[in-house]
């Protein structure tokens, strides 16, 4: 990875966090704001690979616990786990096809919110009494949300990486 697309990589995070963090914590319908950082992590992570998703991931969640005051390793855990499957599924779809992604960003809300959950427990952190009216509560209008903001970022993203902007794609090599 190159110093610009390490650059690039982190003023994303860092406006998906602003942008998260305030705006739509303010105006969320229904008191559920989208997890833009998730978005770009996953959409990211799409076209880096497993490997570089799963470091990408780590960071974008290191980044979501240091800024918004969380244990650290909270948000790093979920994203970079986030990250890690949408690098492996990515391996066997189209990426010019955003709706694949966009489903994608789907089942990955769900994955995150659960695992949030899950965390949320192991910890004895406050959280809704069970993982099913969780999900039931927030999970379902959070999913809608980010399967839209995938259609919207995505085409940007991979935009700029067929301009060679972010990951370069080395040829693997048999050993």
């Amino acid at each position: 990875m190159t110093a610009r697309t390490a650059a690039i990589i982190f003023l994303l995070f860092l406006a998906s966090l602003a942008i998260q963090g305030s705006v739509l914590a303010l105006a969320a319908p229904g008191g559920v704001h989208p997890d833009i950082l998730l978005v770009v992590t996953v959409a990211l992570s799409a076209l880096a690979g497993p490997r570089r998703g799963a470091i990408t991931g780590l960071c974008a969640g290191l980044m979501q616990d240091i800024l918004f005051g969380s244990p650290l390793g909270f948000f790093a855990v979920v994203k970079m786990l986030a990250g890690a499957a949408a690098g492996l599924f990515a391996e066997y779809i189209y990426k010019d096809v955003v709706l694949v992604l966009m489903l994608m960003m789907g089942v990955l809300t769900f994955f995150s919110d659960a695992a949030t959950f899950l965390m949320l427990d192991a910890f004895g952190f406050s959280r809704p009494p069970s993982l099913v009216g969780y999900l039931q509560q927030a999970t379902f209008i959070r999913a809608a949300i980010n399967f839209f903001l995938m259609g919207a970022i995505y085409p940007y993203l991979y935009r700029a990486q067929k301009r060679h902007l972010l990951f370069t794609n080395y040829p693997r090599t048999e050993e």
